[in-house]
């Protein structure tokens, strides 16, 4: 991940070497991105690009976390369903609304975290150096509906249910390489396609039968 002295330099500076980078991702892909073009077009040179960061795998972690604050929230609008019936159709809105929430932003910033999603589910180094915090603290929220999924019946109690979202991950991971697109960013339909086949698998997972 970014190293704490990137935290502390200048917005300005910050933005520009972030906005650069979501524009290369977005055009080529994590595999062909280039860094060299990234920092010409940041104004940045190797020596300071390398003093704030590692390499690639840390720039690429950099945006999707300023990215993912902005989505870091979205399960606080989970409601708190009463029935089986209510806890699935409250996780097939949520697919609707990040879908919807995909469909406002700006085209690149899309593709980049489309492609950039894709890294992480085919490069180990991207997917560990996410910052534990961004991912502790979505995680939280997710045990906590889960757990209320088994309360109500919605969900299955025959394992702890961080060992039914791991697996969920597992699936996620895989179902990202073998269905989305590597060499491109995937349209938003193929998005939405996605996720509904994830929330089917989701479903017949965890489904308490």
């Amino acid at each position: 991940m970014p190293r704490l002295r990137f935290q502390k330099a200048q917005a300005e500076k910050r933005d520009a070497l972030l906005d650069a980078a979501t524009l290369e991702f977005a055009r080529h892909g994590y595999e062909d991105a280039s860094i060299n073009r990234i920092l010409l077009a940041a104004g940045f040179s190797k020596g300071s690009f390398y003093y704030y960061f590692d390499d690639k795998p840390d720039l690429a972690v950099a945006v999707l976390e300023r990215w993912a604050k902005r989505f870091e929230n979205m399960w606080d609008d989970f409601p708190v369903p009463k029935t089986a019936a209510q806890f699935w159709d409250a996780a097939e809105s949520l697919i609707v609304t990040s879908t919807s929430q995909l469909r406002e932003d700006p085209h690149v910033t899309t593709d980049a975290m489309i492609r950039l999603g894709s890294a992480l589910a085919r490069h180990a180094d991207v997917r560990e150096r996410l910052s534990s915090a961004v991912v502790t603290g979505m995680m939280t929220k997710v045990v906590e509906i889960w757990k209320h999924g088994q309360d109500i019946g919605a969900v299955r109690d025959d394992m702890p249910v961080q060992t039914l979202l791991a697996l969920v991950q597992d699936v996620k991971l895989s179902l990202v390489r073998l269905v989305l697109p590597h060499d491109r960013a995937a349209t938003i339909d193929e998005i939405e396609a996605f996720s509904r086949l994830h929330l089917d698998l989701v479903r017949r997972i965890s489904e308490r039968r």
